[in-house]
Parts: C-alpha cells; structure tokens; sequence
C-alpha cells in the first residue's frame, strides 16, 4: 500500500511530506485547472508524484442550472493537465456541484449524475486514461450518493471501465459502514481516504489526521483494501498543525505498507 496526503498544489508541502517518506500527494482538480504548465513543472520538479486529484468539479451538473459548454470546457482543460501531470485518478466527490435541487426528485437527480458521468466525463477518462473515483459523501455534505453502494450502483449504471468508486472511511463511519463491507466491492473501489474518523466531542470536525492514540484502527481499514487490490491511500482530513499531523500519521501508516 502506497500512502499520501490531499494537499492541493502546494509545492511546499509536496516536498515536506516527500522528505517524511510519503509515497506520493493527492492534489486539487480545480486548482490544476488554474496553474499554468511552468508551475506543474515544478510540482513535477519535486519528485514526489501527483498521483491523484480531489475536488473534481466546482460548478453545478445537476437541475436547470448548469452550463453543459461550460462544464465541457472545463472537463477538457483538467483531463489534459491531469495527463500532463501524471495523475492516476480523479476522484468525483463535489458535494455542491451534484446536490439535487429541491425541486428534482432522487432518481431524476441521480439520472442526470449518471448522464454526466456517462456522456461528459467517461469519454475524456478513456481518452487519457484516467479513471474518476465517484466519492461517496456523508448526509451533510449532498443529497446524492452517500454510501459506497450507492457508488457502486451508479458507476455500474455508467457501464465505463474508467468510471470507478472511492472508499472514504470517515464517510462511511458516519454511514455505519463497517470496512469489511468492501470486500463485497472488489473491482470496483480504486482509491481510498483515510483519516481518524472519530476524532471525539472536544474537536469540531469530523476527522483528523491518524495518530497512535487514535481509537480507531486504521488497520482495519487498510486490510479491507488491500484485500480487493487498491494500492493507494490518501489522508484527508481536518488540519491542527500540518508537519505535526503529517508526521504523526507517517508513523501510524508505514508500518501498514
């Protein structure tokens, strides 16, 4: 198992966590979209590999205000920087962007998620080769798609080999998913997030970055995916203090290699 960190295109943090041992960093869609290519050579220049993207999508792809141009254009300049940067994946979590507005219902919702997917995205992810990881997201932060079956169910809808699914365990904590159940997923999970999922009553947020007083296992976690072949592992998480987080899990997570 290779582990990172959601860090954006901050090149700063690429080389801080490379000289901690990570294998690799998770970037930010939006922001690769906004960089120039100078600036990707540098990310690259740092010899840490971007080897996945979060925060697929900014604008809305679902109800009566969304801009279908708009989306492609964008979709076309991120697939190709992507490339360009050697990523492996995409991971379509954008809780904002496929919120089904209040006056669609569920399954008209989730339909036009399926066209978007399907028409718009998986023909781009054929192209250059990268898959897009639907991410199931908790209650609070969309209305559509909030457990990893739910992914599954519309990944296997979008009948794309290159439209996959993403195993967030602080979603699927809150979703009472047990990790276990990913075994039945085999296929069809390709990346993960990891984080302290229950981090306790004294921290506002929903997740920190693993430690070893943790009450959770992160073992656990991590033998579920490696036991349905997924090969990367990135920390998203709540920040207390970024190089005190970073190496703190660092030294939960190498011994689950």
């Amino acid at each position: 198992m290779k582990f990172g960190i959601c860090i954006g295109t901050d090149i700063e943090k690429m080389k801080f966590i490379k000289s901690l041992g990570y294998d690799y960093a998770e970037g930010h869609c939006q922001e690769i979209v906004q960089k120039s290519k100078e600036y990707l050579d540098e990310m690259k220049a740092t010899g840490l590999p971007v080897i996945a993207a979060n925060c697929f999508i900014g604008m809305k792809i679902v109800g009566k205000d969304k801009d279908e141009e708009k989306i492609k254009e964008y979709l076309e300049v991120l697939f190709e920087k992507a490339s360009y940067l050697g990523l492996k994946y995409l991971v379509f979590g954008s809780g904002g962007a496929r919120r089904i507005p209040d006056d669609m219902s569920l399954e008209e919702g989730r339909e036009e998620i399926i066209c978007f997917l399907k028409n718009l995205v998986a023909p781009l992810a054929e192209k250059y080769k990268i898959p897009v990881a639907i991410e199931p997201l908790r209650p609070e932060e969309c209305n559509a798609i909030n457990t990893v079956s739910d992914g599954v169910e519309i990944a296997k809808a979008v009948n794309s080999p290159y439209v996959r699914v993403l195993a967030d365990v602080a979603h699927m904590y809150v979703q009472n998913e047990a990790v276990d159940s990913l075994l039945d997923y085999k296929g069809w999970i390709v990346h993960a997030h990891t984080s302290n999922p229950d981090p306790g009553p004294e921290y506002d947020c929903k997740r920190l970055f693993p430690c070893k007083d943790d009450n959770f296992s992160q073992s656990s976690f991590v033998d579920s995916l490696k036991a349905i072949g997924v090969e990367h592992c990135s920390i998203e998480a709540n920040v207390i203090d970024f190089e005190t987080d970073a190496r703190n899990a660092y030294e939960v997570l190498k011994e689950l290699k």
